[in-house]
């Protein structure tokens, strides 16, 4: 079935971190947009440790700032704790970082995505990409249901293809309790894009 309602410009697969800023940036600019996600209870989880920025990541977060970003604003509001790293140190390897509440962060940041003009937020899991002509102009989702864009954006972080280590045995999921994106890699493979693993 092809959802035709609503003619979306872009769609992100995907509501992390980067998913998320994704979406507000299409949506800010003007564009109708979807965001889908597995899961809408888990929409801007901080998985593991939460923090934002540090070492090689706090300079991300201020051009994400600079850029009208999201994450340092909600930062802001939802930080417990701000430190700036390697203090004693020169400039070159000071950083700041923030530790969040990890519930706080993750509430606000949805409710700032339901607000926002030009966006709708659909749970589904994107399961493949539609081609057209050599051109991604879609993607399919596990509800049998297809959503159309003129751009899809793929945001899936550690989901696409994923692979859990918990001792000596491996589960594929995205993380604990969450299913891997695997036939959306499937269909990354179909269509000539190797996958390497970090």
């Amino acid at each position: 079935m092809i959802y035709n309602k609503i003619p979306f410009d872009v769609i992100v697969c995907g509501a992390g971190h980067a998913g998320v800023e994704a979406a507000l940036a299409a949506a800010r600019m003007g564009s109708p947009t979807l965001l889908l996600t597995g899961n809408l209870d888990t929409v801007a989880q901080m998985s593991c440790n939460p923090a934002i920025g540090g070492q090689a990541k706090g300079q991300i977060v201020r051009e994400i700032d600079a850029l009208g970003g999201e994450m340092a604003i909600n930062t802001d509001v939802t930080g417990i704790q701000f430190r700036l790293l390697n203090e004693s140190k020169g400039p070159a390897v000071q950083s700041p970082r923030a530790q969040c509440d990890k519930k706080a962060y993750q509430f606000r940041l949805k409710h700032t995505l339901e607000l926002q003009p030009n966006l709708q937020i659909f749970q589904a899991t994107v399961t493949g990409l539609i081609f057209k002509g050599g051109k991604v102009i879609g993607c399919r989702t596990n509800l049998d249901i297809d959503f159309h864009a003129q751009t899809v954006v793929v945001t899936t972080g550690t989901f696409l293809r994923g692979l859990m280590h918990i001792g000596q045995n491996k589960n594929e999921g995205g993380r604990l309790g969450d299913f891997s994106a695997k036939t959306l890699s499937t269909s990354f493979i179909e269509a000539g894009i190797e996958l390497r693993r970090l």
